[in-house]
């Protein structure tokens, strides 16, 4: 599926010192000022056989947990959604992923059907004003091959480090994407799914409101991104 290019290479510092020249009776030759010559930094070099793709606008990342309200006989589902996700990334025929690769979503773009559990969650949940998006570095694609061939549909497994309410953890994700053209389309289900205990958080309770709310977060994002022409 997913993400960017390679890491920069260090660049090195040579010092070249100049002598004086001799001197005349009327005027002395100055003495020449030391220069510096700095090597310039090499671009990253992509691997060949990679494939870069840029993140779209377009992409969006729904998260559910199941809660019991107050005068409600069964339990139900909170859906809350994000858009507008940002970043790039490039994958490696080996299923590995340029250092660079990342996609982030602003948290504060996160709703559901009730505003009074969306402010909730953002303000108390999530921090937002702290801890502003959530943003996933992918590191390792299994049992993708590349190149992505056109109108098919590929399965694998995604690895990487989400990184929410300032804690970064492992996670991992069941996708099933397709290919049209530039075009990438891919539905991520995080598999296992998340405790809020992961990220630094706690469960939502409002007294009064909710009777309970499960300590289990599933999370599916759908990707989409624009690529090379195949």
């Amino acid at each position: 599926m997913k993400i960017a290019s390679p890491l920069i290479a260090l660049a090195s510092l040579v010092a070249i010192a100049c002598g004086g020249a001799a001197t005349t009776a009327t005027s002395p030759t100055p003495t020449a000022t030391p220069t510096q010559t700095v090597t310039p930094t090499a671009a990253p070099t992509a691997v060949a056989g990679s494939a870069t793709w840029n993140v779209s606008n377009t992409s969006k990342v729904t998260v559910k947990v199941r809660e019991q309200l107050v005068g409600v006989n069964l339990p139900s589902d909170a859906v809350l959604a994000a858009t507008g996700g940002t970043g790039s990334f490039t994958v490696n025929p080996d299923g590995s992923f340029s250092a660079d690769s990342k996609v982030t979503f602003e948290l504060s773009t996160l709703s559901s059907d009730q505003r009074d559990r969306d402010n909730f969650v953002k303000q108390d949940t999530l921090q937002v004003r702290q801890f502003p998006t959530a943003t996933f570095v992918p590191t390792q694609a299994t049992g993708l091959v590349l190149p992505i061939a056109a109108n098919s549909e590929l399965k694998f497994t995604l690895a990487g480090k989400m990184t929410i309410h300032g804690v970064t953890k492992d996670v991992t994700f069941d996708v099933v994407a397709t290919r049209e053209g530039t075009q990438l389309k891919a539905t991520a289900t995080a598999n296992p799914t998340w405790k809020f205990g992961d990220f630094g958080m706690r469960a939502p309770a409002v007294p009064f409101r909710v009777v309970s709310v499960n300590d289990e977060i599933r999370v599916i994002v759908e990707l989409v991104a624009t690529g090379a022409s195949a």
